[in-house]
């Protein structure tokens, strides 16, 4: 998917911003000039960025706009900007930032994709230092290995496991992994959400978009450990939620 929305003109090494606003302004204007969006669009993504962080972790940012935003995007695509020296982003600086514009719930698969790459700690501090926009360009649009199989595990007996169907209407996108990842920080339960032949664990934001998880896939989460059935309880809840964004 990122191949067809990642032109190599979209992205940029070496560059500089004193904070996320001059970042958010720097990828904004790529989209811009790439045809993706109109103007108005950054503006959205600056203040979407208000409302929550789209830092992902592991030195990457993605900022988007709202959905109510969709109305100036002209088509799907991405931007990409390399800060060396990092950017402040909140508790960590952010060396690759991701513009992100999106149509509809395509961008669900540019998630995914990019979760899957970006889920490597190695790949993404090299992409943050290359001094070669063309590596960074090959990596995010390399094609998709097939995902390894989340079956033949063995149940153990402090083992929980539910299947359900996500009814939250923006699946897990950004907003609501980095929910679920909040929610299950306080609890010492492993806990592994298993969709679309993926699996990934839900304390990584990388590794839940990596699931290209959207409304309506079946997915099954599994935690082990003594509070398994809180655990899983508040992750559930987060994906049959009708509200969450």
């Amino acid at each position: 998917m990122t191949v067809e929305v990642l032109s190599p003109s979209a992205v940029v090494v070496g560059a500089t911003a004193a904070d996320r606003k001059k970042a958010i302004a720097l990828v904004g204007s790529i989209l811009v000039a790439e045809g993706c969006v109109k103007s108005e669009y950054v503006t959205q993504m600056q203040e979407r960025e208000e409302i929550v962080s789209t830092y992902l972790g592991n030195g990457i940012s993605l900022p988007h706009g709202t959905n109510e935003s969709k109305e100036y995007v002209l088509r799907t695509g991405l931007a990409v900007a390399q800060f060396p020296e990092g950017v402040p982003w909140g508790d960590e600086p952010a060396h690759l930032v991701i513009g992100l514009a999106a149509t509809s719930d395509e961008h669900l698969k540019v998630l995914a994709r990019l979760g899957t790459i970006l889920g490597d700690q190695d790949l993404c501090r090299r992409l943050g230092s290359t001094l070669d926009a063309a590596e960074i360009h090959r990596a995010l649009t390399a094609p998709e290995t097939d995902a390894p199989s989340s079956n033949g595990h063995p149940a153990r007996s402090d083992e929980v496991a539910r299947e359900l169907k996500i009814t939250n209407p923006h699946g897990l996108h950004a907003r609501p992994a980095a929910t679920v990842v909040d929610r299950v920080r306080p609890f010492g339960a492993e806990v592994v959400i298993h969709a679309n032949g993926r699996k990934a664990n839900a304390r990584s934001i990388t590794a839940l978009l990596g699931l290209g998880a959207a409304m309506g896939d079946d997915v099954r989460i599994v935690a082990r450990g003594a509070d398994a059935q809180s655990a899983t309880d508040a992750v559930a809840a987060i994906l049959t939620s009708t509200t969450e964004g």
